[in-house]
Formats: structure tokens, C-alpha cells, sequence
């Protein structure tokens, strides 16, 4: 995305640079506004929205969310996973314990896992996803996105025995990218 040319820190108001440059950065992201006064406000909103989503799909790949009160499930889309491009497909909706903490996690076969948090993590090959708190009624009361933290653990591994350099590129040794 084009900046528009606003220095961090500089002229912000609540954490937020000039309408005026909010504006131009939205622009040039490809995000159209709705416009005033307008008989197609419906249209335009669904497509202001959908502007937004279709810019952040990648980012909302795998997070897990509310669909009822009760009930938990994770968004489709493309992620990386140990340097292969992979798309997971949503299944149903999962309801979790009632007055416990519930794991989630991608196995490394493509699916989804959990379990409570006194069970742990499983030991095979995962990624973690959130941990999802539920009260005594079964009402889904917090859910930790926990995504940030698992794709860099993908990496964690590397030992000198496993990495490659060589003139300061990513090399891949095993048929797997290493960080050089």
C-alpha cells in the first residue's frame, strides 16, 4: 500500500494520521468509500465491505471464531505451512466444554484438533491456533488468536546441523526452505 507521505507519530490525533490522509491511504489500497446521499447504499456498503475482506483474506486465514454463542469454528483460505502453499476448507461448527479452556490447533495433515488445556497440546506435528474460555452455562466467554506466535514457531528447529548459508540467501536443504 501507498502511504500517503504522513510520519508515524507526526500530526496524530487518538492514534490516527489526518482525515485527509486516511482518506488517500484507502484509495490506494483499492478500498472504495461509500459515497453520500446515494439510492445504492446497500451496494456500495457491500462492496466498501468486501473491498476490506478480499484485502485481509490472507490475514484471516485460519482464525477462529464465534458463529453462535456456544460454538467455535475456523476460517478457511490459503496459509503457508512449512513452505507449502496449503488451503483449508471449514467444517462444522465445534462446542466446546462448558467451564474449561479449549485448545485449538491445525494438524499437519490439513485438519482440525482440540481438546481442554489439561489434556495439552498434541505431541504430533501442529500449529496453534487459540485457546477459547467457556463458562458453566457453555457460553464462549474469550478466544486468544494464538497464530502470530505458532507461524514463527514453525521455524524454531533450525540447528546449525539443519541450516544451509550461503551468501546471506534462503537455501533449502531436504527439500525444506531454511532461514539463512
Amino acid at each position: 500500500m501507498t502511504r500517503s507521505g504522513y510520519t508515524a507519530g507526526t500530526n496524530m490525533e487518538g492514534g490516527y494520521p489526518p482525515e485527509a490522509d486516511m482518506l488517500t491511504d484507502i484509495k490506494n489500497f483499492g478500498i472504495e468509500l461509500i459515497t453520500d446521499n446515494n439510492d445504492n447504499f446497500i451496494t456500495e456498503y457491500v462492496k466498501f465491505l468486501w473491498g476490506i475482506v478480499n484485502a485481509l483474506a490472507w490475514a484471516g486465514a485460519l482464525g477462529v471464531y464465534c458463529p453462535t454463542t456456544s460454538t467455535f469454528n475456523v476460517r478457511g483460505g490459503k496459509y503457508l505451512y512449512k513452505g507449502e502453499v496449503k488451503t483449508y476448507t471449514p467444517g462444522s461448527n465445534v462446542n466446546p466444554t462448558d467451564n474449561d479452556t479449549t485448545c485449538v490447533w491445525l494438524n499437519g495433515d490439513n485438519t482440525i484438533g482440540s481438546d481442554i488445556d489439561g489434556n495439552g497440546w498434541p505431541v504430533a506435528d501442529h500449529m496453534k491456533l487459540a485457546e477459547i474460555d467457556v463458562d458453566s452455562d457453555g457460553d464462549i466467554t474469550d478466544v486468544r488468536d494464538l497464530r502470530g506466535q505458532s507461524f514463527l514457531q514453525l521455524f524454531t528447529n533450525l540447528t546449525p546441523d539443519n541450516v544451509v548459508c550461503k551468501n546471506n540467501e534462503v537455501v533449502c536443504k531436504d527439500n525444506e526452505v531454511v532461514i539463512s
